[in-house]
């Protein structure tokens, strides 16, 4: 999948902030003319980041993004942990591959 230079340009920003092991688009919106509106992501990080809401914050404020766009973090072990349960929302992210950023292992 080809993702728009907007949601890169947040996921270069993003990988600056804290260094996640993934990235996956969530949703996006696009008006009539195709421009990207709208878009969200999911975020898996170390566990050390164990407050989402303050992290989810400084994402949110240290990301340049031109239109509306929203986070959510998942811890590693959460991430993990979710993916075993077929009816989570990590579980359903993790199974449309819509990966944006992967770390090098």
């Amino acid at each position: 999948m080809e993702f728009d230079k907007i949601i890169k340009d947040a996921a270069e920003d993003i990988v600056k902030i804290c260094s996640p092991f993934q990235i996956f688009l969530v949703s996006q919106k696009k008006n009539s003319k195709g421009e990207l509106t709208s878009f969200k992501l999911c975020i898996v990080v170390d566990d050390k980041y164990e407050s989402h809401t303050d992290l989810e914050t400084e994402i949110l404020v240290h990301t340049d993004c031109p239109v509306p766009c929203d986070v959510i973090v998942y811890t590693v072990t959460e991430w993990n942990e979710c993916l075993e349960d077929d009816c989570t929302f990590a579980y359903r992210i993790d199974s449309e591959r819509n990966l944006v950023y992967e770390q090098i292992k």
